[in-house]
């Protein structure tokens, strides 16, 4: 998968992003969410959601965490 916009370009298993909501819409649609493990491959490493905040304006910001590498 091509990689999201970020600074770290260097993601190692332990490492925690936030993504939007609408951000793991894309990806799911883009067939880079494994439904059986329940992550999203991003940057050859698989995410799993850590934690979620909803903000006040009804969007909402879900934490990864960097679980296993990917399988290419």
């Amino acid at each position: 998968m091509k990689s999201l916009n970020v600074l770290n370009k260097s993601w190692r298993i332990g490492d925690n992003r936030e993504l939007t909501e609408q951000q793991l819409k894309s990806l799911a649609e883009a067939d880079h969410y494994d439904s059986y493990d329940q992550t999203y491959v991003i940057d050859n490493l698989k995410w799993k959601i850590a934690g979620r905040v909803a903000n006040s304006d009804g969007s909402t910001l879900y934490s990864l965490v960097a679980a296993i590498e990917a399988d290419d």
